[in-house]
């Protein structure tokens, strides 16, 4: 039996073995308008791309353009494709990921396993129960930049919820409500004491 916390976190017990699925934030019209915009953003960038491999000689000038000329223009398109090449793999990358994507919950008897997949792709990390610490709710705050940043709809989105492993932090449950993610912190935390106790 699947049960829901929300509408895109699915929980499933099955033969002591806890999936959860965590689905990403879709909204039909935003989607769309950023699919027009990653397609207009890559024209753009693919157009200087040429004009760079062509060093400029495919253009008319009235005047001929100058040595100097001609490397400013080079170092204006090496920046500009600096800056491009950030944002089209962000914003390719969240496009995917809403419309592909998914994370991916795996409580055992040995252990946690978590994966982001886009299209099934993505790499399966194992955590096991006696190096996991601190499983807790992310808190943001809500004005800071680097929240707003990471929240807009071109972007992935934060992660809600956080443990430590190994002296190192894991995240996962992007886009996740305070209210989903206080649930599902609650019922992983449970789980993970359930299988603990049934290995002693």
């Amino acid at each position: 039996m699947v049960n829901w916390i929300g509408d895109r976190i699915s929980i499933q017990d099955k033969d002591q073995i806890t999936t959860i699925v965590i689905e990403p934030v879709r909204v039909w019209w935003k989607e769309i308008f950023l699919t027009l915009w990653v397609a207009g953003f890559t024209f753009v960038g693919l157009v200087m791309i040429y004009m760079l491999m062509t060093d400029f000689s495919s253009l008319q000038y009235d005047v001929a353009p100058t040595n100097e000329d001609i490397r400013n223009q080079i170092i204006y398109a090496v920046v500009f494709l600096s800056f491009w090449a950030y944002f089209e793999y962000k914003t390719l990358k969240a496009l995917l990921w809403y419309r592909f994507g998914k994370e991916l919950v795996r409580i055992d008897g040995d252990g946690f396993t978590l994966k982001k997949s886009i299209l099934s792709y993505g790499k399966a990390n194992r955590f096991f129960f006696e190096n996991m610490k601190d499983f807790q709710q992310r808190i943001e705050e809500e004005t800071s930049f680097s929240n707003f940043f990471e929240n807009a709809y071109w972007a992935m989105g934060s992660d809600a919820i956080v443990f430590n492993h190994q002296k190192k932090k894991i995240s996962f449950g992007r886009r996740v409500d305070s209210k989903s993610a206080r649930l599902l912190v609650r019922l992983i935390d449970d789980r993970i004491k359930k299988q603990i106790k049934r290995k002693k």
